[in-house]
C-alpha cells in the first residue's frame, strides 16, 4: 500500500493527541473497528462497536489527526485512536483499505445523524434564532422541544429549571442534573500549555442548577447529589491531564454542597461528622479554601465527644496494617482516623482519653511524634521523655525522620528544663549525622550556656580530623543521651576536608583553612572561598586559584564559558595590581591572546574586559 499521512503516526503522536488514558483504551477498541474505508479525500471512515455502534471519521490537519465521532465524548475519543490502529494495522499487514464515493459516505453518516461533511456546523446567527423562536407561539414552541427531545433526549438535560420548586425537588429535576453530572464527570479534562489546546469540562451549568434547587430549599436533594458529584469528580481528576482546571470547576460545585450543609437543621456533630469524611476521602484537595459546614467555635464538649465516637468507632473497625513502617493505603487512612478521632476528643476536653488511644496505637500508626507532642502540652515532661526513648529505637532504622523529630522534641523538653548539658549533648549527635557549619554554630550556642564549648569544640574538630567519637576524648564534659544511635555513622574516610575547611574559615582561621585545602583531594567546592580568604596574606595562591578558574572555562570553547571566565581575570588583575605586578597581568594576557587567537568570542571578551578597566577612574 502507497504511505499514507497516517502511516508517519505513531506510539507516541497518537498517545500525545488522545492522551494516556484515551490511547489505552483505544487500543482495546481497535478489534471492534467494521467497515472500515478511505474517503476521496484520504479520510478515513469506519464504524465501531462499543455499548452502542458509533460512525467515526478521521483526517489529518497540518500532520495531526483530527476526528469527529457519533459518541458523546468530548476531545479525541477511544473510538477514532481504534480506526487509526486499525487502519495501521492494514498497512502492516498488506491488507488493501477500500475507497468510498461522497454518496455512499453521506448515507452511511446519515444513519448516526451526523453531517455529511464532517468538521463543519451552520453557523447559527443569536438574532435570527431568537427572532424565529420569539415569532413561535407557546404551544408551538412546546411542540418543537418535544420533537426535538424525541430527537435527542440529552437535550432535556440542558433545560434550566423554571419556578420555584414544590417543598420536595421533583424526582425528574433531580435525575436529570444527575444525567447532567454524570455525563460531565465522563469528559477527560487536559491541557497543552505549549500550543495553548485543551479542554476542561463545563460544571457551570450544573453549579447554577445546584442553587436554584438549593434557593428553593430543597438542601437534602443538593446533598444528594453532592455525593455523586464527589465520587465522580475524584475519579475525573484523577484522569485528567491539567493543573487543576478541572478540580477547580468541580470544587465550584462542592461550595454549593457545603452551603446546602450549612443551611440545613441537622445537629452541629452530625454535620461536623459528615465534613470530616468528606476531607477524610478529599485526595486531590477539591474542598480546600471552601468554608466548613460547621463553625468549630460553636460546638460544644457534647458534639465533640459523639464526633469522636464516631471516627473512633471508625478507627476501631479499619484494618491493622502489617509491618511496622512499611507504608499502605490501609496503613494512611487509619493514621488519618486516629488524627480526627485524637482532635475530637482533646476539643471534648477529654486529653486522657486521647492519650490513651494514642498509646494503643503505637504499634500500628508509629505515631509517637503526637504522642509526645501531646505529653508535652499538658507537661507530662517524664512519660514524653519514656516514649522518646521507646520511639527512637523501633522507628531509626525503618522511620529515620520519625527518629530525628523525636530527638527534637527531646532538646526541647532539655531547653525546657534548663538542662543545657543534655540539650548540648543531642546538637552534638545532631553534628555527627551532618557536620554543617549550621550545627556546628548550634552546638556551640548550647555549650556556651554551660562554659564548656572550648572541651567541646575540641572533641567535635578531633572527630573530623581523626573520625574518632567525641565522647572518646579525655575530660569530655557532656552526658551519654541514652540514644542508641548507630555506630556506624563515625565516619572512616579522615580527614573530613570539606568540613574542617568550612568550619575553619567560619572562625577566621585562614591558615588552618589554606592547610587543610592544601592537602583537600577534591578542592573546586572551596577554590573561590580560600581565594578570597588569603588574599591578602596568600595573594601567590588566590591567584593560581583564579588562573586555574578562567583557564578551565576557556577550555570549554563556549561563548557563555568565555563570559564566566572574565571575572576570575578581572579578579587576578586587581590583586595583581596592588602588588605592583601590572606588567607580569599584561603580559600573561598577552600571552592568552596568542595562544588563543583563533578564537574570535574570547578575543572580544578580551576587549571588553580592557575597555571596562579604561573607563574606570584612576587613583
Amino acid at each position: 500500500m502507497p504511505t499514507t499521512p497516517y502511516t508517519s503516526l505513531g506510539t507516541e503522536d497518537l498517545e500525545q493527541w488522545a492522551g494516556a488514558t484515551i490511547f489505552k483504551r483505544g487500543k482495546g477498541y481497535r478489534r471492534r473497528v467494521h467497515d472500515l474505508a478511505v474517503t476521496e479525500e484520504g479520510h478515513l471512515v469506519a464504524e465501531v462497536v462499543g455499548s452502542e455502534n458509533y460512525a467515526t471519521r478521521v483526517w489529518m490537519t497540518h500532520g495531526e489527526p483530527d476526528h469527529e465521532c457519533s459518541c458523546p465524548y468530548d476531545g479525541p475519543c477511544k473510538h477514532a485512536v481504534a480506526v487509526i490502529l486499525a487502519y495501521l494495522d492494514c498497512v502492516a499487514a498488506g491488507t488493501s483499505v477500500p475507497r468510498i464515493d461522497g454518496d455512499e459516505l453521506s448515507d452511511r453518516l446519515s444513519t448516526y445523524g451526523l453531517a455529511g461533511d464532517l468538521g463543519t456546523e451552520r453557523a447559527v446567527d443569536p438574532d435570527e434564532a431568537r427572532a424565529a423562536l420569539d415569532a413561535l407561539t407557546k404551544a408551538q414552541l412546546v411542540e418543537w422541544a418535544m420533537d426535538r427531545f424525541a430527537f435527542d433526549p440529552s437535550l432535556f438535560d440542558t433545560l434550566p429549571l423554571a419556578g420555584p420548586l414544590t417543598d420536595e425537588a421533583p424526582d425528574w429535576a433531580v435525575a436529570r442534573l444527575r444525567r447532567q453530572i454524570r455525563k460531565t464527570a465522563s469528559e477527560r479534562g487536559w491541557q497543552d500549555y505549549w500550543r495553548h489546546e485543551g479542554h476542561t469540562p463545563a460544571y457551570s451549568p450544573i453549579r447554577e442548577q445546584l442553587k436554584k434547587l438549593l434557593n428553593d430549599g430543597h438542601h437534602e436533594a443538593v446533598l444528594k447529589l453532592g455525593e455523586e458529584l464527589f465520587k465522580l469528580g475524584t475519579t475525573q481528576v484523577e484522569e485528567s491531564d491539567d493543573e487543576g482546571e478541572t478540580a477547580g470547576e468541580i470544587s465550584d460545585c462542592l461550595a454549593v454542597v457545603l452551603e446546602a450543609m450549612r443551611q440545613t437543621k441537622r445537629p452541629a456533630a452530625e454535620r461536623m461528622i459528615w465534613y470530616w469524611d468528606k476531607l477524610l476521602n478529599d485526595s486531590y484537595c477539591l474542598l480546600d479554601g471552601l468554608t466548613p459546614p460547621v463553625n468549630e467555635v460553636q460546638m460544644k464538649p457534647a458534639d465533640w465527644r459523639e464526633v469522636a465516637e464516631a471516627f473512633g468507632n471508625r478507627l476501631a473497625a479499619s484494618p491493622k496494617p502489617d509491618g511496622r513502617g512499611r507504608w499502605s493505603s490501609e496503613r494512611y487512612r487509619r493514621e488519618q482516623l486516629l488524627k480526627y478521632t485524637q482532635r475530637a476528643l482533646g476539643e471534648a476536653g477529654e486529653e486522657h482519653r486521647a492519650i490513651e488511644l494514642m498509646i494503643a496505637e503505637l504499634p500500628y500508626c508509629d505515631n509517637y511524634v503526637d504522642l509526645v507532642d501531646a505529653l508535652s502540652a499538658s507537661k507530662d515532661y517524664d512519660q514524653a521523655v519514656h516514649w522518646i526513648y521507646q520511639g527512637f529505637r523501633l522507628t531509626l532504622e525503618h522511620s529515620p525522620g520519625i527518629a530525628w523529630k523525636l530527638v527534637e522534641q527531646l532538646l526541647d523538653i532539655a531547653r525546657r528544663r534548663r538542662d543545657w548539658l543534655l540539650a548540648a549533648a543531642l546538637r552534638v549527635e545532631g553534628f555527627l549525622e551532618r557536620s554543617t557549619v549550621d550545627n556546628y554554630r548550634r552546638v556551640e550556642q548550647t555549650a556556651r550556656k554551660k562554659g564548656c564549648w572550648p572541651q567541646v569544640r575540641s572533641g567535635l574538630l578531633r572527630y573530623l580530623e581523626t573520625g574518632s567519637a567525641p565522647s572518646s576524648a579525655a575530660g569530655w564534659p557532656l552526658p551519654d543521651t541514652g540514644l542508641p544511635f548507630p555506630a556506624r555513622r563515625f565516619r572512616r574516610d579522615t580527614p573530613d576536608h570539606d568540613s574542617l575547611i568550612t568550619i575553619a574559615l567560619h572562625e577566621k582561621r585562614t591558615e588552618d583553612a589554606l592547610r587543610w585545602f592544601r592537602e583537600a583531594p577534591h578542592k573546586d567546592q572551596h577554590a573561590d572561598r580560600i581565594a578570597q580568604a588569603v588574599a591578602k596574606t596568600h595573594p601567590d595562591v588566590s591567584i593560581d586559584v583564579w588562573r586555574g578558574k578562567a583557564e578551565s572555562l576557556i577550555a570549554r570553547v563556549q561563548p557563555s564559558a568565555y563570559r564566566e571566565a572574565m571575572p576570575y581575570l578581572s579578579k587576578m588583575e586587581k590583586l595583581m595590581q596592588g602588588l605592583g605586578r601590572s606588567d607580569d597581568f599584561r603580559r600573561y594576557i598577552a600571552a592568552m591572546r596568542v595562544r588563543h587567537k583563533a578564537k574570535r568570542r574570547l578575543m572580544a571578551e578580551l576587549d571588553t574586559l580592557e575597555k571596562k578597566k579604561a573607563r574606570l577612574p584612576g587613583p
